[in-house]
């Protein structure tokens, strides 16, 4: 779930708070402008997002052993 605050709200909000475990989303005007999330979540969700592409990759049969990979570097390059 995420929180949405005011633009004055957010300092003292960042200076409260020690882990942003949510997405805080600040407003102007009613317009949302501006997501905050710490820097943890951002890079858990790219990992999840990652993650979810190599998986997708693999059911479609788009991964290859390392391997493979290599021995086809070998044959083209040599060793």
């Amino acid at each position: 779930m995420q929180r949405e605050i005011t633009v004055r709200e957010f300092e003292t909000t960042v200076n409260e708070v020690d882990n942003i475990e949510e997405p805080i989303i600040v407003k102007r005007e009613n317009k949302k402008d501006l997501v905050v999330i710490s820097l943890e979540q951002y890079q858990k969700e790219m990992f999840l997002s990652k993650l979810e592409k190599s998986k997708k990759q693999y059911k479609e049969g788009k991964v290859h052993s390392a391997r493979t990979v290599f021995k086809g570097l070998r044959e083209k390059y040599g060793y």
